[in-house]
């Protein structure tokens, strides 16, 4: 079987590596001539290099190899979806002339380089990092490090955006200094306790923007200062759109205490909950109604949760989210899929005095949940009293009752198994 094509494109000047997924480092080029039975690639001495879905890459290229006179003038590095990356593990002359380093989905780099190659970026003026899962800092440490410091002259723009696991942007006892660094944007890195807790100094940045349209950012004196301080208002979170509750145990405490205090939450689109046993439910109402990007959920395993939705406080607000004189609560507009495993004291999936209505809705799962009877509880204001919706789950029809609104069609997939609790 042939190997994936491979290919070198030159665009403007900017050469592409693309889609080989073959590849475990550059080095397999072994001169300025690839050859195959299908094509001959010729490789230029190269300014500008992305390097774009090469999901098997671990690292670039050994000294001496081919590789490192033919980029010895680079400018311009873009890595983006090299899955297998762990870091820029390349020699300290690659580094010499490049100005603007763009990194994005590499989701098994732990680290961008290390402390001492870090030292050879003196012409580097732009550095983003985006969506690294994994990524724990930027500069990692390395033994005997006290006796340098590392100097980014020309450093301007430093952009860090969703680095879901980012403690701080180096650590090490080395100096560091940005003399030129002008804009910082630190978005979704809920993580991130500090900036670098060794000797720092930024002499021309005065904010730290949390997304590139803030403007006026924020500032407690230092660039340390301000991450720490970004860090105790969990700022980190905002503008999330994917979040697993397994990666966030410290949210379980805050969700379960005040759900109301995470309605930074307005950009989210994907949730799971797994493996919990404080929540008794997961939304209030007032939470529930300003997740209107929300598309999809699964809770799974969280021995007692009784309810996904309920609803708690002010009669009016509830009055003023339904739906003409229905009573109906519309709420999720655009709630796809909904998935609902192994949480035996679920009961239903929203509690509340009035229907529900999630138009948008056109998958629900719900597999061993042996107490859930219903797909919505309702009870009377008037009269404080819980009156359940469907005695037992014989069918979608009963489970659903005329309570609950969706706009399912002939594609629609209704999932119920092992619901019911069938003990006399």
């Amino acid at each position: 079987m042939n190997q994936p094509f491979s290919r070198f494109l030159s665009l403007e000047g900017f050469t592409i590596l693309k889609a080989l997924s073959w590849v475990k480092e550059l080095a397999s080029f072994e001169s300025n001539a690839c050859e195959d039975k299908d094509t001959i690639i010729t490789i230029p001495n190269i300014k500008n290099l992305k390097l774009d879905v090469i999901k098997n890459i671990r690292h670039f290229w050994n000294q001496d190899s081919s590789f490192d006179h033919i980029c010895a003038s680079l400018v311009r590095l873009e890595v983006w979806k090299c899955d297998s990356l762990i870091n820029l593990g390349i020699d300290l002359s690659f580094f010499e002339n490049l100005t603007t380093l763009d990194v994005w989905k590499c989701k098994e780099m732990l680290a961008l380089i290390t402390s001492s190659k870090a030292r050879s970026l003196v012409c580097l003026v732009t550095m983003r990092i985006r969506e690294c899962e994994m990524m724990r800092e930027v500069i990692v440490s390395e033994e005997d490090d006290t006796s340098y410091e590392i100097v980014f002259s020309e450093l301007k723009r430093l952009e860090l955006h969703c680095l879901e696991s980012l403690a701080s942007f180096c650590s090490g006892s080395y100096t560091l200094r940005f003399p030129s660094l002008e804009q910082v944007t630190i978005s979704q890195c809920p993580r991130m306790k500090n900036f670098y807790q060794g000797e720092l100094t930024t002499p021309k940045l005065h904010k730290v923007q949390l997304t590139e349209t803030d403007f006026r950012g924020r500032w407690v004196g230092d660039l340390n200062a301000t991450v720490e301080q970004l860090f105790k208002e969990q700022a980190g979170y905002r503008g999330l759109k994917h979040m697993k509750f397994s990666m966030f145990p410290e949210l379980i405490d805050i969700w379960s205490r005040n759900p109301q205090e995470m309605l930074d939450f307005i950009a989210l689109e994907y949730l799971e909950v797994c493996d919990s046993s404080k929540l008794r439910f997961i939304f209030n109402l007032s939470t529930a109604f300003s997740l209107r990007q929300l598309r999809q959920m699964e809770i799974k395993r969280c021995g007692n949760l009784e309810q996904v939705i309920k609803e708690e406080g002010s009669s009016i607000m509830v009055e003023e989210a339904t739906i003409h004189s229905s009573k109906i609560i519309s709420i999720f507009p655009r709630l796809q899929s909904v998935m609902v495993e192994s949480c035996p004291n679920m009961t239903s999936f929203y509690l509340g005095s009035k229907g529900l209505e999630c138009l948008s809705l056109v998958e629900i799962k719900v597999a061993d949940c042996s107490n859930m009877t219903t797909f919505i509880s309702t009870f009377s204001r008037d009269e404080d009293r819980e009156a359940i919706i469907g005695d037992e789950v014989d069918n979608a029809a009963t489970f659903f009752s005329d309570k609950v609104r969706f706009s399912f069609n002939e594609s629609s997939l209704i999932h119920l198994s092992y619901m019911a609790n069938n003990d006399s």
